[in-house]
């Protein structure tokens, strides 16, 4: 398991893309990597109506799949993860599904069923 994590996220100053892993002008909300293990999280947030959630995701998806080819071109292992915090609180899937993934345990995602944020 790679120690070397690194984390850009795009608050308060234009984030740039790691060059290590592609060259772009897309900028997504949240950049993890580890250059050991070749593998890199890009993370997008949006914040839709619920009604919205899975045009929102779709779209954020779509947006990076062009990077994520080009890092895997590179050698990376790219994930891409679109996720959707509803603009009245809903929580989508896709944010579990990436705290999963990344390894945070499931019983601390829930509680009575019911994510707290």
């Amino acid at each position: 398991m790679g120690r070397d994590w690194k984390m850009l996220v795009d608050i308060g100053q234009q984030l740039t893309f790691p060059l290590e892993i592609a060259a772009t002008t897309l900028r997504p909300d949240l950049v993890l990597w580890s250059s050991l293990l070749k593998s890199v999280y890009i993370i997008e947030l949006t914040v839709p109506w619920e009604s919205s959630a899975e045009e929102a995701y779709e779209h954020k998806k779509l947006r990076y799949t062009e990077l994520a080819a080009e890092a895997q071109r590179r050698g990376w292992n790219p994930r891409v993860y679109p996720v959707e915090v509803g603009c009245r609180g809903f929580v989508a899937s896709s944010f579990i599904k990436l705290l999963k993934d990344l390894g945070v345990c499931e019983q601390a995602l829930q509680q009575d069923d019911k994510i707290s944020l």
